[in-house]
């Protein structure tokens, strides 16, 4: 079964199927009685999970899927058999952004290879070894087996009797699974996250629980130190603490499992709009995730970090920055085009100055 169109494309097939990667081919045998005068047919998968967007899918290698009769002249012999299922992505696209190692691969990732329990082979094409060093817990949470890329091994012919072409289980919606192509939600991504780093905390805490001592809710305040920086960090910190707030102060990095376990340890995340929120992922239920939303930035930020927390058991807030809050009013002449139509300036680059606050 093969599904072409949408922000996902993948191939779900099931017999006698030969890989073939340089080129990239998925050979699909059938019964020599079954095909036609010998005839092959043929379609191409793209198998990385945002195919909406050209521009991602620029860098992304294609496949080309091939039914072939099992008598074919061109049908290569297997030199690699395995008895595990076997799932084909990429890891080109926008991935070396957070937000869409998350949205585009780990999130669909999950919805295609967790069915498996581990016993599924991971092969990846436009391998990025930085990108397994960085998530290799969540890889081994769902592969017990090594991870392989498929180009560098270009000389064998890997066999299987089970193989997904692409990522199931992506929708148009930010990191969120479409529960009509998996038996998982994304809140049981959220608790495969906390097994797969060992994270303790599943739930937020009560402000009062049963007429106990109150305990303090923990605040994280998330910096940044260029662009879309907040100027007024220790003035949040004392209103938060006179609020009754445990406060932290950090910096989100590139240490995916440090990251995971300050999130975790929270009950409340405040931050700027940018992909450091995409960690929400790691907070436990009915925490509550405070965005800081930059003016004239709206639909983005309601679209990556407002809208999938309704599905993930978090509560969301966000407070809307105006012009003359902006530092950017104090840089640009009133009627300048960042101040008067910043849109120019987010379709040409969203990380650039215009999203200061």
């Amino acid at each position: 079964m093969c599904r072409k169109g949408g922000i996902s494309e993948f191939c779900d097939l099931k017999g006698d199927i030969r890989i073939d990667p340089n080129p990239p081919i998925v050979y699909y045998v059938v019964p020599t009685e079954a095909a036609d005068n010998n005839v092959t047919s043929s379609l191409t998968i793209k198998p990385y999970a945002r195919n909406d967007n050209a521009g991602a899918m620029e860098s992304v290698r294609e496949w080309t899927v091939k039914v072939v009769p099992k008598n074919h002249q061109d049908l290569p012999h297997c030199s690699r058999v395995h008895d595990s299922p076997g799932v084909i992505f990429s890891l080109a696209g926008f991935c070396g952004n957070v937000f869409h190692s998350f949205s585009d691969v780990l999130i669909p990732l999950f919805a295609t290879a967790r069915p498996f329990n581990r016993q599924v082979k991971l092969l990846i094409t436009d391998y990025r070894k930085w990108f397994i060093y960085k998530f290799i817990p969540i890889l081994q949470a769902l592969s017990r087996y090594n991870i392989d890329d498929v180009q560098e091994d270009g000389k064998n012919i890997h066999c299987f009797s089970r193989l997904t072409l692409g990522l199931k289980g992506r929708q148009s919606n930010e990191l969120s699974i479409n529960t009509s192509e998996s038996e998982f939600t994304i809140i049981d991504f959220k608790k495969f996250l906390r097994s797969a780093y060992s994270l303790r905390k599943t739930t937020a805490i009560k402000l009062q629980d049963g007429g106990k001592k109150k305990l303090a809710p923990v605040l994280l305040i998330v910096t940044r130190r260029r662009t879309r920086a907040l100027s007024n960090v220790e003035e949040v910190e004392r209103m938060a603490v006179q609020l009754g707030f445990k406060v932290t102060i950090a910096e989100i990095d590139a240490n995916v499992s440090k990251s995971a376990e300050v999130i975790n340890s929270c009950d409340v995340v405040l931050g700027v709009h940018g992909a450091a929120l995409t960690n929400m992922v790691f907070l436990p239920e009915n925490a509550v995730q405070i965005q800081v939303v930059p003016f004239d930035t709206d639909w983005i930020a309601k679209n990556a970090y407002g809208d999938p927390t309704k599905d993930m058991g978090v509560r969301y807030l966000e407070y809307k920055i105006g012009i003359e809050e902006s530092s950017l009013s104090k840089k640009y002449p009133p009627d300048h085009a960042v101040l008067t139509n910043p849109k120019l300036f987010v379709m040409k680059d969203h990380t650039t100055e215009f999203a200061e606050c």
